[in-house]
């Protein structure tokens, strides 16, 4: 026979919740069982004005830039206030992306954070994060000078009135982890349970498949640590919009009514490698945020219990309906109906960054560099994958004339990298030392931000000099990125 019993009570003893008690009990008392925090009351809906936390894997898949856009609308409806934006893979251009769509609605001031723990999940997703980088008004050159996620969401919770705080998370679960895991700091004297408890609301999580329980989610799968640790400890309710929610439901196709210049219509079109406005994704994220903000209305139902993640990102369920802070949604409305809901609020936000400041990107292979070896030759110094351009050519050099005010560099790191000598204008400037034990793809080499508007040239020039523990002198190079005057 199973009994509930109270074993610790979470965040303020007994944490008050919109009326309602969150506490951890264990399941079964004679045995050693999964722990479960329970939530004692009526389950606390989405309704008003929504307050978001937007964190998510940006980069990964391109309904978290929907996701995004999606949330602008809201904004701009008046149904939602955007606090903050949190991105929780290791890409280096997730929070440069989030910040340049954020700039592009009108919204530059909204914190943007990103992930600098240990975990490198998904380092290298750039398809369209990193273009969107490169060609939109953002203030980073990547993602190190993002704020950490852990700091944002800290200021950010403080800041708010208590139980106000909607999260929407639509990716790995690193940031809230770190964020549960924190001590106090200058903007709480709550450790990160207790502050989750006093603020947070409701988290919307797009993870965990409901439907197979044999079958692993993509995000629970890529770190099934951390989603174990936030579903057994976060002491706010959590909604789950599962792998069977979104699968089913298309979106995108509606686009082509964005403004031709909008980033999130530029990462469809990357990600589905498609122009014509006829290709669609799948809508995980996309379903969390719409929840999040607009709760069940007629779209879908929900299975109310206790959940807890396996080792390899699998789930179990538990239905526990006076009790359960977990829940999942179940399909109700008719796929067309949410599928057309979706896509009005996909394109609805505008533009609305008049004093636009314009940036270029030059790709690596664009013919507007001049790639050469030591000697002037152009033939068999310099070779190319699908990221980079690359030589260990000594003198070899890349020499690219450009107009403006501002340029940055962007190549990778690895461990038989060498160095490269920057000149501008003809006059040394830099050497970067390109070697590192790990590789990193991609990320910003040089920058300069403060030239005189007008015609320069940089020229990047590889060097013998190289570091001791590098077995090579490659450089490799990515992107430029000028700024317009």
């Amino acid at each position: 026979m199973k009994r509930r019993m109270n074993l610790v009570a979470l965040a303020l003893g007994l944490t008050s919740v919109l009326g309602a008690t969150a506490c951890v009990q264990n399941v079964n008392a004679a045995e050693e069982g999964p722990v479960y925090v329970q939530y004692e009351g009526a389950w606390p809906a989405p309704e008003g004005v929504a307050n978001i936390i937007y964190d998510t894997d940006i980069a990964d898949d391109v309904d978290d830039a929907g996701g995004l856009a999606m949330l602008h609308s809201y904004v701009s409806e008046g149904r939602a206030n955007l606090l903050a934006v949190v991105c929780n893979s290791a890409c280096l251009y997730a929070a440069p992306c989030a910040e340049a769509i954020n700039t592009y609605y009108g919204r530059p001031e909204i914190p943007i954070g990103t992930y600098k723990g240990p975990s490198e999940v998904t380092p290298e997703s750039y398809t369209y994060c990193k273009p969107v980088t490169m060609k939109y008004e953002n203030t980073m050159v990547d993602g190190r000078d993002a704020r950490d996620a852990v700091d944002v969401y800290r200021e950010v919770l403080a800041s708010q009135p208590d139980h106000s705080v909607t999260i929407a998370s639509v990716g790995f679960l690193t940031n809230l982890t770190e964020l549960l895991n924190s001590e106090p700091d200058e903007y709480s004297d709550l450790n990160g349970v207790d502050l989750v408890a006093q603020k947070v609301k409701l988290v919307c999580c797009m993870g965990g498949n409901f439907e197979d329980f044999e079958s692993a989610e993509y995000n629970f799968m890529c770190d099934p640590a951390a989603a174990q640790l936030v579903v057994e400890k976060c002491p706010a309710p959590i909604m789950f919009s599962g792998f069977e929610i979104g699968i089913n439901v298309d979106t995108g196709e509606r686009r082509y009514e964005m403004e031709e210049d909008n980033p999130v219509r530029l990462s469809y079109d990357l990600y589905l490698t498609d122009d014509t406005g006829l290709a669609t994704r799948w809508s995980w994220d996309l379903t969390a945020v719409m929840y999040a903000v607009e709760g069940l209305e007629d779209y879908w139902t929900m299975e109310r219990g206790d959940i807890s993640v396996l080792d390899d990102g699998r789930v179990t369920f538990e239905k526990n309906e006076e009790t359960g802070s977990r829940a999942f949604l179940v399909a109700k409305a008719d796929v067309k109906d949410v599928e057309a809901r979706l896509n009005e609020v996909l394109i609805q936000a505008k533009k609305d960054n008049s004093d636009e400041r314009k940036f270029i990107c030059i790709e690596d292979k664009n013919g507007r560099i001049d790639r050469r070896g030591a000697n002037g030759e152009t033939w068999g110094i310099w070779s190319s994958d699908n990221l980079v351009s690359y030589s260990n050519s000594v003198g070899a050099y890349m020499s690219l004339d450009f107009n403006g005010c501002g340029i940055d560099v962007y190549g990778g790191l690895d461990s038989d990298q060498g160095m490269f000598q920057v000149l501008l204008d003809g006059e040394e400037v830099a050497v970067i030392d390109t070697y590192a034990e790990k590789r990193v793809g991609s990320q910003g080499l040089y920058s300069v931000h403060d030239l005189e508007p007008g015609d320069h040239t940089i020229k990047l020039v590889l060097l013998e000099e190289k570091n001791e523990a590098s077995s090579d002198c490659i450089i490799r190079i990515d992107a430029f990125r000028i700024m317009e005057n």
